[in-house]
């Protein structure tokens, strides 16, 4: 198999999702609605401007109007979407009886449609929703119906995972529901519309997608399945070192969008069954001041280096070894480790963690306080981190980088 195609078998044969990777995917909708038993009410819900600029909202005006479906359109989902914003698409959903959510944009755009979905088909309040498996311990047996995804960035991989993170203002942090009943069913994924992306949202999903790959890897508490496999991992990873030079080069580099895309798409799938831990947990801190796919890959790689006294860590980590460009041979996992960061840190234009304007004594203290309010992600730290030792853990960690 071409190593540089392997996505695409990936994707044929990935279950919980029906996955189409190319130009004019959004063609596909009429499709897919043509076979209902009944004339669908279809909610579309979307971001801002962007996704005129990317093209999709010109795609979907036209498969509208050679469509026969009712619609109902829900916009200006910001970036970091909160319960407020997941409310109004609900009051949406409400209105129109709908049938059918297609959710367009970037992560956040479809993180805001999960929720949504899921709490107007359930009843129940988004915030019961937080948490593991809430409606499916709520529901036992019963399947939802699950939105269609059409992402148009490449990086936070929402149109394949069970996941979606919303900011809960009145505890002051980010959120994270993570059940299968909210897995989209549908993830069309064009990569054209990622030309119209700035080199910092370019470089900052890039970043996201590699975090997840990363972090899925060294997650050495969950088992190899079908999908999250260190190849797999390694692979994407791969795949983005490869493409994302080549995208800054040339922003209209479409096989390049398209690789990164597949890679963004694999990041997700791996961290579906391997979650990530610290570094996305300290991200969530950060929003609304630092884009989170830079959060998160600057923060890789100190919690990296914290993990490396496990030993199965440092045999993962090996397992890329000069995959990023040094200097000399990587013999050894700190050396790894240091390839990775000097890779993340030109991308993202940020030298280290301490040259983040908000980065300070102040955020170190509110990165160990927020920790306990998504407790998941601590049980799936590599390196053992409990809810009653995280914050000093955290704390001592994260104060050596400032």
């Amino acid at each position: 198999m071409n190593f540089d195609k392997e996505y695409i078998d990936i994707f044929e044969h990935y279950e919980p999702v029906c996955i189409d990777l190319g130009p004019g995917v959004m063609n596909d909708l009429s499709a897919e609605f043509l076979l209902s038993e009944e004339k669908p009410v279809v909610t579309f819900v979307i971001g801002g401007s962007s996704i005129t600029r990317s093209g999709a909202r010109a795609d979907m005006t036209n498969m509208m109007l050679h469509s026969e479906f009712e619609s109902r359109l829900v916009c200006g989902i910001p970036a970091e979407p909160d319960l407020d914003d997941v409310a109004r698409i609900i009051e949406a959903l409400k209105e129109s009886q709908s049938t059918e959510v297609v959710a367009i944009g970037g992560g956040s755009v479809l993180d805001a449609a999960k929720a949504a979905w899921a709490a107007y088909q359930t009843g129940l309040d988004v915030s019961a929703l937080f948490g593991v498996n809430k409606i499916t311990e709520k529901f036992p047996g019963k399947e939802f119906r699950r939105i269609i995804a059409v992402p148009t960035t490449a990086g936070t991989g929402s149109e394949v995972t069970p996941y979606s993170n919303i900011v809960d203002r009145a505890a002051g942090v980010k959120r994270l529901i993570s059940d299968r009943q909210i897995v989209p069913r549908m993830a069309l994924v064009d990569p054209s519309y990622g030309r119209s992306m700035s080199g910092g949202l370019t470089a900052a999903t890039a970043l996201d997608a590699l975090t997840h790959c990363i972090e899925a890897l060294l997650n050495t508490g969950s088992p190899e399945t079908k999908f999250a496999t260190n190849h797999n991992a390694v692979y994407a990873v791969r795949l983005i070192r490869d493409n994302l030079p080549l995208v800054f080069r040339d922003p209209n580099d479409v096989n390049a969008r398209e690789r990164l895309c597949a890679a963004a798409t694999i990041g997700g799938i791996m961290i579906a069954d391997r979650p990530t831990s610290l570094p996305h947990l300290g991200s969530f801190s950060f929003y609304g001041q630092v884009p989170h796919g830079i959060a998160a890959s600057m923060l890789l790689p100190p919690f990296w280096r914290y993990y490396l006294a496990e030993k199965a860590v440092a045999e993962r980590t090996m397992l890329l070894a000069d995959v990023f460009p040094s200097d000399a041979p990587q013999k050894t996992p700190e050396a790894v480790v240091d390839a990775a960061a000097a890779f993340i840190a030109l991308h993202a234009g940020v030298p280290k963690l301490s040259a983040l304007p908000c980065f300070d004594a102040a955020m170190v203290g509110r990165i160990a306080a927020d920790a306990v309010k998504n407790p998941m992600k601590l049980a799936s730290a590599p390196r053992p981190v409990s809810p009653e030792n995280a914050a000093e853990i955290i704390s001592e960690i994260l104060k050596k980088e400032l």
